[in-house]
């Protein structure tokens, strides 16, 4: 038996049409990986089955079989095709594929498919035409276009349920319609469509103000329509209102305070009930009742006067702050001041508290300290300080509530704003507008500013120095 070199092997190979990619593999029933060149697909022939004429890829083999069946069969499709009164005007693309003819009796060139031919489908066009319908040419689409004052700015799609770019000639918009829902009756332009109809839908003005007045509304502008905000004056309260008119008609109130105060009034616990509930904390209103957020002055069973909300005596809290608060209002405070190298903090105590103790442990100084003859006025000392703060100088507290474990992140400030000299000064000036009698303790130069932060922001607290400079011991043991 003659054995086939592996020259030989290649080049019936390349003669056939592929390039080898690997050796020749020694025998002719052994795949042979390679690269067919009109196609560029990997195969794997075998050296037997090399044939002339034969395409050495199996897939372009199935293609040029299926090509020249096609090509046998094209002649017998067309008078296939013509037989059915229709004009092929292009090759035979295959059975199930759209082929471009001409409808002989109706004229019209349309893609069919020869399996729909063959089914007896008929013509679009004509099916159209024995129904009814119109059946639309560029001609006569474009001319319809024109006659509802539209100019078209591209072709025709040839449907008449595609949109269709154009101009409306009355308004200038630019437009997307369907020639099927123009001729249908549907406006050319939806814009131009909502103010028609909002046109339509408008009262005359002295009926629309009529309905305005009714509902105690005196206009103070032109009617804009039923749909629109008409600025008003509200004839109870006289306040300035925009309702619409369509709302109001809904029986909607125009005026929003007034809805509001109608709503809390639906809502409002009965005063003899709120009454009840204050009754079963010991107090005894001494002001009618307004709502749960107000504070009601009331008397306690001790006897003294308080102003609790209904809110917070309905939770158990604030009822009375003389019984229930640990800190004196009936009795002697103090107000004290304490800094650290970049913040003021202001505060209120009981003479015998810890809680100046627990600001200089935690690295903070004591400056100066206030004696008041009471809680209350050392309060009333301390919002004045923090009002005064917060509103007239409009600084921020200066530490968070992350900053002070202790709290009293809201009573800071920073130092270049509270200079304890400065507050100072202002605790005088309040206590003797309010006729108060208050004993200062300070440090001979409250001013000068301590070294060190009570907070450092890499590590916290820094708490106690375990050696303190003189300068930053507190002023009272």
């Amino acid at each position: 038996m003659n054995r086939t070199s592996s020259a030989e092997a290649a080049a019936l190979l390349r003669a056939a049409g592929a390039t080898p990619l690997v050796a020749y593999p020694g025998r002719k029933d052994l795949p042979w990986p390679a690269i067919h060149v009109q196609c560029g697909r990997e195969i794997r022939p075998r050296l037997s089955n090399v044939r002339p004429g034969k395409s050495v890829c199996g897939h372009c083999g199935r293609m040029d079989a299926g090509a020249r069946r096609k090509a046998g069969l094209a002649d017998a499709a067309a008078a296939e095709l013509r037989a059915a009164d229709w004009e092929p005007l292009v090759a035979y693309p295959g059975a199930d594929q759209r082929w471009l003819a001409r409808h002989i009796p109706c004229g019209s060139e349309r893609e069919t498919t020869l399996n729909a031919v063959r089914s007896k489908s008929s013509c679009a066009v004509c099916w159209r035409r024995r129904e009814g319908h119109h059946v639309w040419d560029a001609e006569s689409a474009n001319a319809y276009m024109r006659s509802v004052g539209l100019t078209p700015l591209e072709p025709w799609p040839s449907s008449s349920s595609s949109a269709w770019r154009a101009r409306h000639d009355s308004c200038g918009r630019e437009v997307s319609p369907r020639l099927g829902n123009l001729a249908a009756g549907q406006g050319p332009c939806v814009a131009c469509g909502h103010e028609t109809g909002h046109r339509a839908q408008l009262l005359d003005e002295g009926v629309a103000t009529e309905l305005m007045v009714a509902a105690n509304l005196q206009p103070i502008s032109s009617y804009p329509g039923v749909d629109r905000p008409w600025l008003s004056v509200h004839l109870d309260c006289g306040r300035e209102c925009s309702p619409t008119l369509t709302n109001i008609r809904r029986g909607q109130g125009g005026c929003g305070p007034c809805g509001d105060q109608i709503l809390a009034s639906l809502f409002r616990m009965p005063e003899e009930r709120a009454r009840q509930i204050m009754g079963d904390h010991g107090l005894t209103p001494l002001a009618p009742y307004e709502n749960g957020r107000t504070p009601w002055r009331s008397r306690h069973t001790c006897g003294r006067v308080v102003t609790p909300t209904l809110g917070n005596v309905q939770q158990g809290r604030g009822v009375c702050r003389y019984c229930n608060s640990s800190f004196p209002y009936d009795g002697p405070a103090i107000v004290y001041l304490v800094a650290d190298a970049h913040a003021v903090k202001i505060g209120i105590a009981a003479p015998t508290s810890d809680r100046i103790p627990q600001h200089v442990r935690l690295g903070w100084r004591e400056v100066w300290r206030v004696r008041t003859e009471s809680g209350d006025e050392a309060y009333a000392i301390e919002q004045g300080i923090l009002a005064w703060w917060r509103d007239e100088l409009q600084a921020a507290p200066h530490y968070s509530r992350a900053e002070m474990p202790q709290e009293g992140a809201s009573e800071t400030v920073a130092w270049d704003v509270g200079q304890p000299s400065l507050v100072l000064a202002k605790v005088r000036e309040l206590a003797s507008e309010w006729s108060l009698t208050v004993e200062v303790c300070s440090s001979s130069d409250p001013d000068v500013r301590p070294r060190y932060p009570a907070f450092n922001r890499r590590s916290g607290y820094r708490g106690r120095r375990s050696r303190a400079s003189s300068a930053d011991l507190p002023l009272f043991e």
